[in-house]
């Protein structure tokens, strides 16, 4: 038997050896996970066992080729939501929840459930968010046959919570170009979170590079291949004072990027970019004329 804190310290000290920048605080969610313990519940954890040594073992050695945290865990958190992700689908970003928390705010103004078209679903996190959120009927569209069972699996998941709100989320499996594809128009809200890294700007992470879909984050030479046509997709399925919410790289903000593209449509007014947690430029609002 060995003490679990000392487990925490000898991984923590095998991740930093790998190279892994979160080395310690990954060290407690692996260890954690193995014990059915919280990061913070590990201080109370009983000794760690031979089978559960070589869990341990077997995890450290996947993160320490670089495997995505998330897939090894089998969850991501996407605000007070655990989502199920893995190979296939995109590893949902702490960057997003500031476009959702946005999107939530909108829905709760409105005084009836609002329309909520999710173009890009991959895991869901847009869509069942909004959904636990606010009463809303979302569609949520996902073309690639590798995102859609977890799509799929974390609606049926979540289903409980957000019908409790009233809400309901139906999963569209379809080009999100397509016009079938968005079914529950007109909308109040159309929010994405597309491909848009330029084809030949390279992630430097491997656990992005290597592990996450490229179909969900590769947009053309510009990285704007899909985020065109997808605004005009938008400004047809929005009813008159509906919004778009669109998020963006954070070079691809004022005065040349997103913001400038909606504006170029000519559908919308209104068109502001805004900042993630860090200040940097991350999605862009624009309301439907």
């Amino acid at each position: 038997m060995t003490d679990a804190r000392q487990v925490v310290v000898d991984v923590a000290d095998r991740l930093r050896e790998a190279g892994v920048p979160s080395a310690a605080a990954d060290a407690r969610w692996i260890v954690g996970h193995v014990l059915g313990a919280s990061p913070a519940g590990l201080a109370f954890a009983g000794p760690v066992d031979a089978d559960e040594l070589a869990a341990i073992d077997a995890a450290v050695a996947r993160r320490g080729r670089r495997e995505p945290l998330q897939h090894i865990l089998g969850t991501a958190p996407f605000g007070d939501l655990d989502l199920a992700v893995g190979p296939g689908v995109f590893v949902p970003r702490p960057e997003t929840e500031v476009m959702a928390q946005f999107a939530i705010g909108l829905l709760r103004d409105l005084a009836r459930p609002a329309v909520v078209i999710d173009a890009c679903s991959g895991s869901g996190a847009l869509a069942i968010a909004l959904a636990c959120h606010a009463p809303a009927e979302v569609v949520a569209i996902e073309s690639s046959t590798d995102a859609l069972p977890w799509l799929e699996r974390n609606v049926a998941d979540q289903r409980p919570r957000f019908a409790a709100r009233g809400s309901s989320v139906t999963v569209v499996a379809g080009d999100v170009l397509d016009p079938a594809s968005w079914q529950s128009s007109p909308a109040d809200l159309v929010v994405s979170n597309p491909p848009y890294i330029p084809d030949d700007c390279v992630p430097r992470d491997p656990e992005v590079r290597d592990h996450d879909p490229a179909v969900a984050l590769f947009g053309g030479p510009d990285g704007f291949a899909l985020v065109r046509p997808l605004i005009g997709r938008a400004s047809v399925a929005l009813r008159p004072g509906g919004v778009l919410l669109l998020e963006h790289g954070d070079d691809q903000g004022e005065p040349e990027g997103v913001p400038a593209l909606i504006r170029a449509d000519g559908s919308f007014h209104d068109v502001v970019d805004h900042p993630d947690w860090s200040g940097r430029p991350r999605f862009t609002s624009a309301v439907r004329r």
